[in-house]
């Protein structure tokens, strides 16, 4: 189906989502989050994520009808998780406090889905899955893609008649889709390839893409 595995063998990951999710789902959870990231998906099974939570496969059974239900659930729960945090903080941007309000938004990313053990097989699970599968591909424009572009589509507007700019349509969608590449795009190969934060520059990138000025 999808994912490779980490490449840094069996471990013991730190709970991610039962910081959030109440009961046996959010176990469930963790455990395949960590049976896909050791193995990755096609090798991952039923019964070693049932082993990890401590239940009989037949159990597990009852609360998801098989792996690829489960996987999907993993993905829509980390999706939204993700929205709750990123998509407030494009709400309350302020276009007057312009390239403070997107550095914030940037550095509170990052303190809500930190590149560390615990996150980075989430953000790697979900974002390689996505591709590849068409069921995980809805999940992923569903619970990701589509909240995030109409949370940046509402605020362009403002920031736009701030500035006096005026837009057609395509350069509407392309520029939208430029900034949300590069503000997608510069976390996760910057987590991959373990590069240092820049923040000041993607903020600047994101502001030239969308032809708003960069200072003051």
């Amino acid at each position: 189906m999808m994912h490779c595995p980490l490449p840094s063998g069996p471990r013991e990951l730190a709970p991610y989502f039962a910081k959030f999710v109440e009961g046996r789902r959010g176990e469930i959870l963790d455990a395949a989050l960590a049976v896909f990231a050791e193995k990755g998906y096609e090798a991952g099974t039923m019964r070693e994520i049932a082993g990890r939570v401590g239940v009989t496969e037949p159990a597990l059974y009852r609360h998801y009808a098989g792996k690829e239900a489960l996987f999907e659930d993993l993905l829509a729960v980390a999706a939204d998780h993700i929205i709750s945090k990123a998509g407030a903080l494009f709400d309350s941007l302020d276009p007057t406090t312009l390239r403070e309000s997107l550095l914030e938004l940037v550095r509170t990313r990052r303190r809500h889905v930190p590149r560390n053990d615990a996150a980075k097989p989430v953000l790697l699970t979900l974002f390689s899955a996505a591709p590849h599968n068409p069921a995980s591909r809805e999940v992923f424009r569903t619970h990701l893609a589509r909240p995030m572009l109409a949370r940046v589509s509402a605020f362009v507007p403002r920031v736009d008649a701030y500035y006096g700019i005026e837009r057609t349509q395509a350069n509407l969608e392309s520029s939208l889709r430029a900034f949300m590449g590069l503000f997608v795009g510069h976390f996760m190969t910057g987590m991959m390839l373990d590069l240092p934060d820049d923040d000041e520059g993607l903020v600047d990138a994101m502001m030239a893409v969308m032809g708003w000025p960069t200072k003051g």
